[in-house]
């Protein structure tokens, strides 16, 4: 009768789908439990345990359901960043490939979590540890194996943590500072902060990218603009290049020979930075969101590639390149024009995207573009210009972060 009359009480305060299971076990303890009662108290013992526990269990289970189903969720999260990592390695394989080189940060964070999560679990149930060698082998080859795959991860990003390539003598007397900026000018249409972002920092050389005919009309309207006299942009091409300092030979040039699309467009000028001459080349190749537009990204690319020697010696690539710098297209782009990229001794500066639909302060936005951000905005430098500092720049209504930097080209010895 006791136990009939705990599976009554089990059914009316559990959901259906929990019934079954948990009644046989509630039924099972309490029979376990029983014997330890005299026939007399064996009914009110078993009753008073199994209304007890089912009264725990039925608070307590949709907590617990909830906890499941996070814990599974972040399991199948950490499991996914594991085969994503592999097939970092092999981003020339194919787009889908290609894609999955962008997000190593994010990978390395996961499985940081995961691995500090393990170690934490691990010591609140050391007992178990100590008394099951099952329980030590299991956990312990899932955490080495995680341990390998976030030192993957780790060794592409700690370069970029290694100390500056300095100058050897006397700093360098000519220094730019060059200001670059994707406005989103599809969508962004409030001219203040960048207007406010110029006049704080003062550069030299301004670009824009996603550059469109309103945002050129009403910038070229402002005084702010009026500093920059050399200049050139396109409405076609939605890129745009401002200098205080003269250049010369300054042109628009597609990559690819017949689609004068905006993803192809490169503005290059030349101009001198104390007695040396410096390349600037500005462009927007396209993001690789498709099979398509990857195969867009690499003509781009490519063509740089061919067009190096005509550069010059001292070259700058600005721009919004819509690649990481772990990807493959990026790591051949590197080796092709011998050029590398500026962010080395400065640390990972992610600047896209730029805005959290939750996220309403603007300081806040940009701390977590490191966490949640890929940087895909660059500046690549040849061997001869040395890059004394780089920043990103505050939120300006853009979904991407400026980019700030101090270059100067090293005097020949």
């Amino acid at each position: 009768m006791a136990i009939g009359d705990a599976k009554e009480l089990i059914k009316l305060r559990l959901p259906s789908f929990l019934y079954e299971p948990y009644s046989k076990r509630m039924a099972c303890i309490a029979e376990s439990r029983a014997s330890l009662y005299n026939k007399d108290e064996r009914a009110v013992g078993v009753r008073s345990f199994i209304l007890r526990e089912t009264l725990m269990f039925s608070v307590l289970w949709p907590f617990k359901l909830a906890l499941g189903l996070v814990k599974a969720l972040f399991n199948l999260i950490v499991f996914l960043s594991c085969v994503l990592t592999v097939m970092s390695f092999m981003g020339d394989r194919g787009w889908v490939w290609s894609l999955s080189t962008h997000f190593r940060m994010q990978y390395l964070l996961i499985q940081a979590l995961a691995l500090l999560l393990m170690a934490v679990t691990y010591w609140m149930r050391r007992k178990a540890w100590e008394q099951s060698a099952l329980f030590r082998l299991e956990r312990s080859v899932n955490f080495i194996v995680l341990l390998i795959f976030a030192g993957l991860n780790f060794s592409q990003i700690a370069p970029y943590y290694g100390p500056l390539l300095q100058q050897a003598g006397s700093p360098p007397k000519q220094t730019l500072k060059l200001l670059h900026i994707n406005l989103f000018g599809y969508l962004n249409h409030n001219r203040k902060p960048v207007e406010a972002l110029i006049a704080e920092q003062n550069p030299d050389i301004i670009d824009f990218v996603e550059y469109t005919e309103p945002w050129q009309h009403g910038l070229e309207q402002t005084a702010i603009l009026k500093k920059y006299p050399y200049r050139l942009r396109s409405a076609q091409g939605h890129i745009g290049l401002y200098s205080k300092r003269p250049l010369r030979q300054v042109k628009l040039v597609y990559a690819h020979p017949t689609e004068h699309t905006p993803n192809h467009a490169n503005i290059i000028a030349q101009m001198m930075l104390g007695r040396e001459p410096l390349t600037i080349l500005v462009a927007h190749p396209a993001a690789p969101v498709w099979p398509t537009h990857l195969d867009w990204q690499k003509i781009s690319f490519q063509w740089w590639g061919q067009q190096r020697r005509q550069l010059g010696d001292n070259l700058l690539i600005v721009g919004d390149l819509n690649t990481a710098p772990w990807s493959a297209e990026f790591t051949r782009l590197l080796k092709e024009t011998g050029l590398r990229d500026s962010q080395l001794g400065f640390g990972l500066q992610p600047s896209w995207p730029a805005f959290l639909p939750f996220v309403q302060d603007d300081r806040l936005r940009s701390l977590l573009a490191l966490p949640f951000g890929i940087p895909i905005d660059h500046i690549l430098v040849s061997d001869n210009i040395l890059v004394l500092s780089r920043q990103i720049g505050p939120f300006v209504g853009s979904d991407h972060l400026p980019v700030i930097a101090e270059v100067a080209v090293r005097p020949k010895s």
